[in-house]
């Protein structure tokens, strides 16, 4: 409490106040200090992510408790005050104004014993007004499409509604010529200018729905007004009819694919797909729409085969919730989904703090010295057995990466993440645990799988090592770019992460069909892999499905990936 704003300060010190200077001084030192030791009180700096917290709740008192607490507080300060001012030898006022004073003095008190009198209501969220929901729309939308969540690309949804379409209503925008002409089995038609109208009745309220034009264009504008008038859980077909017709519909031999195994198990996808889409049009679907209760697609998921794999499901972890030694990280993205509701014990850890710019490197995930002090904070110890869960399973999975690079022995990623908890009934709360602090001791401090930018440059000419790059294919092929430069490693071969899992959800495909997808890219389970995609993210769950679900036996990651290649103008690029 200096009494001074830093520019009055320096009025003030230009004025010979000395105390100007006291707490100029003060305020560089105090600065200074805050700096060296920030390491040290971030927890309690950041309120161990805690969310937003009133006064009232900190102390565990009743709101009118406190405001009534302050108001005497503030009565009893000034008197105080003013006592020390007569023992300092300063004029007293005039006694005008010290029945001025004590009048007012006497009002707040009074104040304060009506406050004590108001009825006490539980705390609410603040409402939010109809512009402020207008105005969050937009941003909302953007963040969902950043994150690739606002699609579903055709060959998802066609396997999805082979599979039976259940928890899914699929919608034609066009006009009713065009949806006569042809539409993809099982969607209903509503053109775009009678969305409005039509939605409330034939649109459910649970479940996906995913949206179809010609195009993408119709469909994006249809799902935002869908999302503003309340439906949260709207897809847009990639490329619409168009796309799924080109990337569903046409013949593989129109294609480009040399390989001959390759070619048959794609025109055998193909028949399968021209049977249920053209060939049976006229029939209905299997299964009629019901809700969605674990994830809107019936493919099979992949089965976790344990804590050995460092891969459980939710029925592993009910089994044992509320064992000593079982620690839970909850790495969702946002923190108040984590003081919302969350598996109960769980511990939050917001995936940003394993990261920082390291050697000028944006997003590098942090030595083992630095992560065992983060892990210390979040009283986990090397003998715990942790199991990390998120709503992505790539969140889970770059944590799941930093405990590997501590030689964490006993670790997990709950499959299916946080849907599947739900999904399986498993119990939630909002009590926020009392932490204590451990001294985590790191098995190593340096790891093996990490690929450096001299290791990838090496490998890419080896003539051995496979380059996985796994981010979107138009990043790879260079026709978008986020990063200095375009294009992608020369020899690196392409699968985007988002393919290994069941269309919207936490889950990953069955072994068998992934083990496939990746022979067709030249990698068995003996051959050199390095993973990478813009900045080690996404890499860490494709890293994580070929070492730990599939098996392969040399699997590194690159954790500078695209950001740090194409920062290098010394090194090639393809396109």
């Amino acid at each position: 409490m200096g009494g001074w704003c830093p520019g009055t300060a320096l009025a003030g010190l230009a004025m010979r106040k000395w105390d100007a200077l006291v707490f100029l001084v003060g305020a560089v030192l105090g600065s200074v200090l805050f700096n060296e030791s920030y390491t040290l009180i971030r927890p309690l700096y950041e309120g161990w992510n805690a969310g937003p917290l009133t006064l009232a709740e900190s102390l565990h008192l009743p709101m009118p408790l406190l405001v009534a607490a302050v108001a005497v507080l503030a009565v009893a300060m000034f008197n105080l005050c003013t006592w020390l001012e007569r023992r300092a030898g300063v004029p007293p006022e005039a006694p005008a104004a010290r029945r001025r004073n004590a009048l007012l003095g006497a009002v707040l008190l009074v104040a304060a014993a009506g406050v004590l009198r108001l009825p006490q209501t539980p705390h609410a969220p603040a409402a939010t007004t109809g512009d402020e929901a207008a105005a969050a729309a937009p941003l909302d939308v953007l963040a969902s499409v950043a994150a690739a969540e606002d699609h579903i690309d055709p060959l998802d949804l066609a396997l999805l509604l082979m599979a039976g379409g259940a928890g899914t209503a699929v919608v034609d925008l066009r006009d009713s010529a065009a949806y006569d002409a042809f539409h993809i089995r099982g969607a209903i038609s509503i053109p775009l200018e009678r969305l409005a109208a039509e939605a409330p009745a034939k649109l459910p309220r649970a479940g996906w729905i995913v949206l179809y034009s010609n195009g993408t264009t119709h469909g994006a504008q249809a799902a935002q007004a869908l999302q503003a008038a309340g439906w949260s859980s709207v897809r847009v077909l990639t490329d619409g009819i168009l796309g799924f017709w080109r990337e569903c519909l046409t013949p593989p031999s129109l294609g480009t694919v040399a390989d001959p195994a390759t070619a048959a198990a794609r025109s055998a996808d193909y028949a399968a797909r021209r049977a249920f889409f053209i060939d049976q049009a006229g029939h209905p679907l299997p299964v009629a729409f019901e809700p969605v209760r674990v994830v809107s697609a019936t493919i099979a998921a992949h089965q976790p085969a344990g804590l050995d794999a460092h891969l459980v499901d939710a029925a592993w972890l009910l089994a044992r919730l509320g064992d000593g030694g079982l620690k839970l990280l909850d790495v969702r993205a946002k923190s108040t989904a984590y003081t919302t509701r969350h598996i109960p014990g769980a511990v939050y850890l917001n995936i940003e703090n394993i990261r920082a710019t390291l050697a000028g490197l944006p997003n590098t995930v942090l030595p083992a010295e630095a992560l065992a002090r983060e892990f210390g904070w979040l009283g986990l110890t090397a003998d715990d057995t942790v199991v990390v869960y998120s709503d992505e399973l790539r969140d889970a999975t770059l944590v799941a990466v930093a405990l590997e690079r501590v030689g964490h022995a006993r670790f997990a990623v709950l499959h299916g993440g946080w849907p599947a908890w739900l999904a399986a009934a498993g119990p939630t709360d909002s009590h926020l645990p009392a932490v204590v602090p451990a001294n985590y001791r790191p098995r190593r401090t340096r790891d093996d799988f990490t690929a450096t930018l001299e290791d990838v440059a090496k490998a890419s000419t080896d003539g051995k090592t496979v380059i996985l790059d796994v981010r979107p294919p138009a990043y790879y092929r260079g026709e978008k770019t986020d990063e200095a430069r375009a294009g992608h490693i020369p020899g690196a071969v392409n699968r985007e992460f988002a393919l290994d899992l069941v269309p919207e959800s936490a889950s990953w495909r069955v072994a068998s069909l992934l083990r496939a997808a990746y022979e067709d890219l030249g990698i068995g389970s003996d051959t050199p892999v390095i993973v990478h995609c813009r900045t080690g993210h996404q890499a860490s769950q494709t890293y994580f499905l070929l070492k730990h679900v599939l098996g392969v036996k040399t699997v590194r990651w690159f954790d500078g990936s695209w950001l740090a290649w194409a920062g290098e103008a010394t090194l090639p690029v393809a396109r």
